[in-house]
């Protein structure tokens, strides 16, 4: 399965389920309103807890409904099952669309620039058409809302494969890489059935932090800069399944509404405080990296206005997407807020 997301906490997941494990009693109720790929959410649910995952953009939503939810695969009765449904989007004919014409090699994108070099002309064509038949098939009514959310899903996947990027959408290679010039492909998942009660919603951890009501809350806040609305913005419109005005050089589309205080160095600090006043819970754990916007030392004073803070350290390999040289290492930290 391939995730290629800014800050994916995959390879730190036992680490984090495990120090919430010891705070948390079996069969706990745990939210994950910030879900990004999902992966954590995941881990928790194979730990025993109830999860509910949340986000803000509409990709990371489909990937926490399938990875939560399908908890074996669909009967895909109209495609002759899961299997035919993967044949199915191979061969589906491509079409000269949207992505084809705005984001491939011999497109021709509406502002007239030269073309965005983010795919191959075929694997643009391949997405457009499978992108057309989804809708279509959707709009049939003849698959079940899951099975929607799967297909989008594997096409999700199967577009960061041959995605001629760096690390994310924010702009393209200059030349096809060898893996942008591969051809689109749609493998099997795996499907977990987790034993927990699970819910997914969408929307900001603004609108969604008041009505939480579990035992405890996982926070995984964006910590740089880069805005995940802006740098994910394909895979955003495959999940909308829309084709909005491709702006500027990189195509991006409309974002600027969906973008969050915690990017900004000037406004983190007071997001943090505001999403806490807001939870009603006894524990709440961040996941927070030492290159995050807020410093240490300040993010423990806010964070102990709510509760007792203990902190959790795991130092990993930094990544850096442009040139995708690891080099040293960063600590990811672990608050855990007993809450007053």
């Amino acid at each position: 399965m391939s995730f290629r997301y800014l800050g994916n906490k995959t390879k730190l997941t036992d680490w984090i389920v495990g120090e919430i494990k010891q705070v948390l009693p079996p069969n706990s109720s745990i939210a994950d309103p910030m879900c990004g790929t999902a992966s954590v959410s995941l881990a928790l649910a194979r730990a025993g807890f109830s999860v509910t995952a949340a986000d803000a953009l509409t990709f990371p939503v489909l990937h926490a409904r399938v990875r939560l939810l399908a908890k074996q695969a669909p009967a895909f009765k109209a495609l002759g099952g899961y299997l035919n449904a993967l044949e199915w989007m191979s061969s589906t004919t491509p079409i000269e669309g949207y992505f084809f014409q705005e984001f491939g090699e011999a497109g021709s994108p509406a502002n007239g620039r030269s073309p965005r070099l983010y795919f191959s002309a075929s694997n643009a064509a391949h997405i457009d058409g499978v992108r057309c038949a989804i809708r279509e098939l959707a709009q049939s009514g003849v698959i079940s809302k899951i099975e929607h959310s799967l297909l989008l899903h594997h096409l999700i996947l199967a577009t960061n494969k041959v995605a001629n990027i760096s690390g994310t959408y924010g702009y393209f290679l200059n030349t096809l890489s060898k893996t942008a010039l591969q051809p689109i492909t749609f493998g099997p998942i795996e499907f977990e059935n987790t034993i927990g009660d699970h819910k997914i919603l969408q929307g900001t951890i603004e609108e969604n932090a008041s009505a939480l009501k579990v035992d405890a809350v996982y926070l995984d806040p964006p910590y740089t800069k880069r805005q995940y609305a802006g740098n994910y913005h394909i895979l955003e419109t495959i999940a909308c399944e829309d084709a909005p005005v491709a702006a500027g050089d990189g195509g991006l589309r409309p974002w600027q509404e969906q973008a969050s205080d915690f990017c900004y160095k000037r406004h983190a600090a007071n997001a943090f405080r505001r999403t806490l006043e807001q939870l009603n819970v006894p524990h709440v754990f961040i996941s927070y990296s030492q290159d995050g916007q807020v410093q240490e030392d300040e993010l423990f004073s806010i964070l102990s206005d709510f509760g007792k803070v203990t902190i959790h350290e795991q130092p990993y390999l930094r990544f850096r997407s442009h040139n995708r040289i690891k080099k040293g290492t960063v600590l990811e930290r672990l608050y855990h807020i007993e809450t007053f």
